[in-house]
């Protein structure tokens, strides 16, 4: 199966990072990103917290650990014979650390694909993903819409009900016990559920 992936939030701990960078930056004490769009949290433009990211890019891109579970979970797949894509909001010119990261962490790697904020729907279609592992909600339920069945990994910033298509992960454990199922049931599976032990 080809498998996208995304990076911050999915193979990267980004947002523990920024968090305290973020606190830092704009003199805040906040303790949970409970919104995706992080400008929002920290109530500053969008043009703010845009420049902040360029400014410190190098830093912010290089700190993060990987998620817990990510490395091992991706060599997992990969072994089981899955292709990983991985698709990140992330920008072109962010394509040389974002590599770097993954070299320093070992992270597996063979296509990377920077969508620059935009829409990651005609990048899955574009690549011919079967599945996709997210956890912006936004994209998660775009890309579900467009029939790839999504599994959002569980984050603060995207509770909430889920639609038809996409699959709540507590941890990459059960993301790649979702994927077994799915390469081994042919997509058979329930579908808009919290996944359970």
């Amino acid at each position: 199966m080809r498998i996208g992936v995304d990076i911050d939030g999915v193979t990267a701990d980004s947002f523990t990072v920024w968090l305290g960078e973020l606190n830092r930056y704009f003199s805040k004490n906040i303790s949970v990103i409970d919104n995706y769009d992080i400008h929002q949290v920290y109530d500053v433009s969008w043009d703010e917290m845009n420049r902040f990211f360029k400014e410190n890019m190098e830093h912010l891109f290089m700190m993060p650990q990987p998620v817990k579970g990510a490395k091992q979970g991706l060599e997992s797949l990969i072994a089981q014979g899955h292709e990983i894509v991985y698709v990140t909001a992330r920008a072109a010119d962010e394509e040389e650390v974002t590599l770097r990261w993954m070299d320093k962490y070992k992270i597996p790697y063979k296509n990377v694909v920077f969508s620059d904020l935009q829409s990651k729907v005609d990048l899955v279609k574009q690549w011919q993903l079967e599945l996709f592992i997210e956890d912006y909600t936004k994209n998660a339920l775009a890309i579900a819409q467009a029939g790839i069945p999504v599994l959002l990994l569980n984050a603060t910033y995207n509770q909430g009900e889920l639609v038809r298509g996409v699959t709540r992960c507590r941890n990459w454990t059960e993301i790649v016990r979702a994927v077994t199922s799915l390469s081994g049931d042919g997509f058979a599976y329930q579908q808009g559920v919290e996944l359970r032990r």
